[in-house]
Formats: structure tokens, sequence, C-alpha cells
């Protein structure tokens, strides 16, 4: 699959999010019936890696595995012995990096379960079971997968594709579990796409928010048609409402979601560092409903907290001036995607190493 068109996975998978935060959280069934279950009779293996246990799984006449991690169980059916292998390192990796690159952040009050079968029909027939009613906003993603009340549940779209998507969904899942306030839907999405950055060195995964070849192309392509957001309009939308934009909206979306979160973390000479920090520990931490309240009135900040779209959150925690923070996030972008950034982008490191922001 070529770039753009692991792009449009990854957008569709995390509108899911988008639709739930609108709609409600869609809750799997609980009942026996309605889960697959693994087996009994598990058989320990080499702990010095990722993978503390493993065991037979069986699912609808398809054979496959349940693997245990410290932090995960993998239910899986996948055939490709490489990725099989290669995704319960990746998910620890992954959980350490989200939970380390921004801010020091606790980790999962339990294994996070995390679905990987081997194909499409598979994955339409495991989401069906999970989510019965609730499953048809889902089944909408052509290819790629989705993350709901903590559970992950992905199919088999090549080896690299397939880790990408599971390091955007993992972040969805991670916080689904975790925290205890939502953040904002462009915060959200824009953090799991920075968690999304990874080159691989001797099989071994390395995280780099930077490495994000395919945001940064749609990102320069929507700077030079003249597409780009402005900072309202970015906090206002969620994926689902740039559905109804022009074509590669949904893309431009997360491309800038990506692009903000960077901003916030090392741009305006590092003015908004802190404050990012400061609203993911307090959405981990339940604290960002009280901290808007303070600031911004207790019936705007619940309003807020319970749509997860609009400026509140910014306006709380970065910037009040929302034209300042648009003329600095503007002066950014333009130098993020200026002649010789995408070389440094594709090395994993910050396009404005070197530049004034």
């Amino acid at each position: 699959m070529n770039r753009v068109a692991l792009m449009r996975v990854l957008a569709l998978g995390a509108l899911c999010l988008g639709i739930l935060s609108c709609a409600g959280d869609v809750a799997p069934s609980s009942s026996a019936s309605s889960n697959p279950r693994p087996s009994s009779s598990a058989s320990v293996i080499d702990r010095s890696s990722a993978v503390l246990s493993t065991e037979p799984w069986s699912w609808t006449g398809v054979t496959g595995a349940v693997i245990r991690t410290e932090h995960y169980r993998i239910y899986t059916t996948e055939t490709d012995r490489v990725l099989v292998e290669r995704l319960p390192p990746f998910l620890e990796d992954a959980m350490s990096h989200y939970r380390s690159a921004i801010c020091a952040l606790p980790g999962p009050p339990q294994r996070l379960d995390t679905y990987l079968v081997d194909n499409r029909p598979q994955w339409v027939r495991l989401t069906k079971r999970l989510l019965g009613h609730d499953a048809e906003p889902f089944l909408r993603i052509q290819r790629g997968g989705y993350a709901t009340r903590g559970i992950a549940v992905l199919y088999d779209i090549g080896l690299f594709d397939t880790l990408a998507i599971a390091a955007h969904e993992g972040w969805h899942q991670y916080t689904q579990r975790t925290f205890s306030d939502g953040l904002p839907v462009w915060l959200e999405e824009g953090v799991a796409s920075f968690m999304e950055g990874h080159k691989w060195s001797r099989e071994q995964p390395v995280f780099l928010p930077w490495s994000n070849v395919e945001r940064f192309d749609q990102l320069r392509a929507a700077e030079a048609a003249g597409r780009l957001l402005s900072l309202r309009e970015l906090l206002g939308e969620t994926p689902r409402d740039s559905l109804n934009g022009p074509a590669g909206a949904t893309l431009n979306f997360y491309a800038q979601a990506w692009a903000l979160v960077h901003f916030l973390n090392e741009g305006a000479g590092g003015r908004y560092r802190s404050a990012l920090r400061n609203v993911i520990l307090d959405a981990a931490e339940g604290r960002l409903g009280e901290t808007m309240a303070d600031r911004i009135g207790p019936r705007r900040a619940a309003l807020a907290l319970r749509r997860r779209v609009g400026p509140e959150v910014f306006l709380t925690y970065f910037n009040d001036d929302l034209d300042e923070a648009e003329r600095e996030y503007s002066t950014f972008l333009r130098a993020i995607v200026s002649a010789g950034a995408r070389d440094r982008i594709v090395a994993g490191r910050s396009p404005i190493e070197g530049a004034a922001p």
C-alpha cells in the first residue's frame, strides 16, 4: 500500500474516535457468547522477551493464539510470523513512548486487549461480535482498525502499515482506559499522530515523533494548495466534520493536529511546552474540568468537557489570545514545510533545527 493510502487508513481508523466523542463510547458486549475466549492451557515462554506467555486460541473455527505481555493481551489469528513476533515488543515499546514522550504518565490499570486478525473478513465478523448493533460506524472503515473502551481491533494490511496503525490506535486505547478526563478531539488525535512516528533499527522500533513522512507530505500539500485550516477551525472540528469538506480534508485535519502538537511541544521558543505537559497530566488525573472551571466558568467548562471540541482547553492552558496563537502557529507551519525540511523529517529530526520558529 502506498503512503497516501496509509494515511487514508489512519484517518479512517482514528475517525471512529471522533464519532464516539460525539455519540458516546460504544461498549463491547461482556457476555461469554459475544466475546472470543482463549483456552486454558497456557505455556510460559522466554520472559526475557516482551512475551510473558502464549496459549492457543480458537475462534469461529479459526485457530490462533493469545499472547500476554506486561501491558497487553493480544488475540491474534495472524499468519505472518514476522508480524506476530514483532507486534508484542512493538506495543510494549509504544507504551513506554506514550508514558514518557511528553510527560511522565501512569501505566494502564489493567492489560489492554488488542485483536489482530489475519484479514478483513475476520475483522468484520469480530467487530460485529464485539460491538453488536453498534458495529455499523466501524464497518465503514475500509482498511485499518479502531480502538474503543480500551480495546483495539486491527487486521493485517502489511507489516509497517499495521504497526503504524497499532501505534496510533494504541494511544487511544491507552487514554480510554487510563485517563480520567477525555482530551479534546484535536489534542487526542494530534497526540495519537505524534505517537505514530517510528523507524526500525535491526528489528527494533525507535519512536521518533518527527519521523512521519506521511503527515508531513500531507501538511506540505495542504499548505501549497491553500487548504490549511485556521487554528480556530482546527480546534472546533472533528474528523467526522472534515468528511463534509473538500477532498483530502480529513487527512489535512490529522496532519495539522500532528503539527499542532509539535508546535505546542517546541514551537514559539518552547513557550507552550509546560502547558502541554500540564493539560495531559490533568486529563490523566481528572483535573481538566476543575482547571477549566476556574478560568472560564463551570458551565462552559462542563460543556467543553462533554463535547470535546472547541477552543476552551486551548484558551485555558495555552493562550487566551487566539489571534496571537494563530500567528505563532502559522509561522511554525511555514517553517516546518520550508525547503530542506523533508530530509530532516525522513531522518526523524525536527525540521526547525537551526531555524527560528
